[in-house]
């Protein structure tokens, strides 16, 4: 068996990422056999199946998710690899990788990139978003530089810089004429369902709002856990029950149906800062970038 090489795993990442062989060859800008015969040349090196074949999408084996991860994690180095060198007598230019969860990336991000851009027109950028976990995930696997997260995260792991803590809020649905009271009781609250974020593996949030709801003595009907806001206050909207989320996210679905109130009887907070890999060389861009906030 030959050794993988880098074209090929961009290659996969592209079939993955995409979903079909087609328009993962129409990104490539490549014919649709080539890229076939590429992904079973690849399967047959390793001896395993890794897509499985429908007629409507591809689905990830095991070991085919398995080398994705790998596979953002080397494409990732080898171009941050790559950047760090041109830099050396290219000055500032390239692409720069930066992540964040929805509702504080809208509010944190465009501003800066647009000043940065002024200044240094030769940097684009590679904006990812999803939850902490995910922004972690991603910053682990060199995808991207630098990521906004909610804390707390790994202290021994990530360099922090924090940006603002926030309250979490409670969101209603409020039909038009009724009542709009700006704010309301844990215990009024789970009058009705709750729909809330659901927890991921070393975020704290989930368990801040469970304790909340705990040390209040109100046992809460769940309807709903998402790491989606969007979905969360789109079911508000449907009246399948209250949010309870932070502030910034929930401004991410404006509607005159959604009514957004304090919590009177408790202090959720979180807050939010920038981080990156503890221990890694940043990207001039990614220095750079970072002394805007």
């Amino acid at each position: 068996m030959k050794d993988m090489d880098l074209r090929q795993l961009k290659y996969f990442m592209a079939i993955v990422e995409e979903g079909q062989i087609s328009r993962a060859a129409r990104r490539l800008h490549m014919a649709q056999p080539p890229l076939s015969l590429q992904l079973k040349t690849l399967e047959e090196e390793l001896g395993v199946q890794l897509i499985e074949r429908t007629n409507k999408r591809l689905r990830l084996t095991e070991a085919g998710h398995a080398l994705y991860q790998r596979a953002e994690q080397i494409v990732g180095l080898v171009d941050n690899t790559t950047k760090e060198i041109r830099e050396f007598d290219q000055g500032l230019r390239g692409t720069l990788g930066i992540g964040s969860p929805p509702g504080i990336g809208h509010l944190t991000m465009p501003s800066r990139i647009a000043a940065f851009h002024a200044a240094y027109p030769e940097v684009s950028f590679q904006w990812r978003e999803g939850n902490t976990y995910r922004v972690l995930e991603l910053l682990d696997a060199h995808v991207i530089e630098i990521g906004i997260v909610r804390l707390p995260v790994d202290e021994n792991a990530y360099e922090i810089k924090p940006l603002v803590t926030e309250p979490w809020v409670a969101v209603t649905r409020t039909a038009q004429g009724q009542a709009r009271p700006p704010s309301i009781s844990l215990a009024e609250l789970a009058r009705q369902p709750l729909l809330l974020m659901h927890r991921q593996q070393g975020i704290q949030c989930h368990d801040m709002v469970s304790d909340a709801l705990r040390a209040a003595g109100v046992e809460p009907t769940v309807f709903c856990e998402s790491d989606n806001v969007t979905a969360l206050l789109t079911l508000v909207e449907l009246g399948m029950g209250a949010a309870i989320v932070p502030r910034s996210a929930a401004a991410l679905k404006p509607s005159e149906a959604l009514h957004i109130m304090e919590i009177t009887d408790c202090r959720l907070e979180s807050s939010v800062a920038i981080t990156w890999l503890k221990g890694q060389r940043l990207s001039a861009a990614a220095r750079k970038f970072l002394e805007m906030f």
